[in-house]
């Protein structure tokens, strides 16, 4: 599993009754978003979930929009800062081929932000995931620097590497999503050692196979 951050952070103040209920709201939010989609999720859901009025809801955020974009922003918020952590915590040249696993790890542990973000991979409405595009772009930078940094003789176009990364994202998130095919077919859990195991062989197989094509 993924390293534990926690000792990378400061310890937190208790949390005021406001704070609480906003956190309340992110889980129930995040849970409808990933498994309803944002057209398909009604503040009025929301707000039933985390036991409150709708018009309580807005004491926390502005409208729909702004709400998606908080759970969004504290999903992939731990999967910049484990990448990193990673990358910049390596001595000499960072094994970029684990990264998927690393991601992976911390996708197991909350497998609702995996199917959150394939509905973001999915698109929408122009806006609609202005932060997961503009992680995603990040992401593909740190990723440029990394096949710069490994100096394989030759450039690798844009449209290549946008290809490989999206094709990654969904081989991390679609493995995540594939907890009730494995049980139906016979192998377990995804959490299972064995096939977390075989998994991130699988993915390190493959970028190394798009590295050297």
């Amino acid at each position: 599993m993924v390293d534990n951050l926690s000792s990378f952070s400061t310890p937190q103040p208790p949390r005021t009754k406001g704070q609480r209920t906003a956190a309340r709201i992110l889980d129930v939010a995040e849970e409808m978003f990933a498994h309803q989609g944002f057209a398909g999720t009604s503040l009025r859901q929301i707000a039933d979930g985390a036991g409150i009025r709708e018009p309580g809801l807005y004491n926390h955020f502005a409208g729909k929009q702004e709400l998606y974009d908080a759970v969004l922003r504290r999903a992939l918020s731990p999967i910049t800062t484990a990448i990193n952590l990673r990358l910049d915590g390596a001595s000499g040249l960072p094994d970029y081929t684990d990264l998927p696993s690393l991601v992976s790890d911390l996708l197991i542990e909350r497998p609702q932000r995996a199917a959150l973000l394939q509905q973001a991979l999915a698109g929408g409405h122009p806006g609609l995931a202005t932060h997961y595009q503009g992680w995603l772009e990040s992401v593909f930078q740190r990723g440029v620097e990394g096949i710069n940094e490994l100096g394989l003789g030759r450039e690798i176009d844009r449209h290549t590497l946008v290809l490989n990364l999206l094709a990654i994202l969904s081989l991390v998130t679609g493995y995540v999503q594939s907890a009730g095919q494995f049980r139906l077919l016979g192998c377990g859990e995804i959490d299972d050692p064995e096939n977390v195991a075989r998994h991130k062989l699988l993915l390190r197989r493959i970028i190394r196979a798009m590295l050297i094509s």
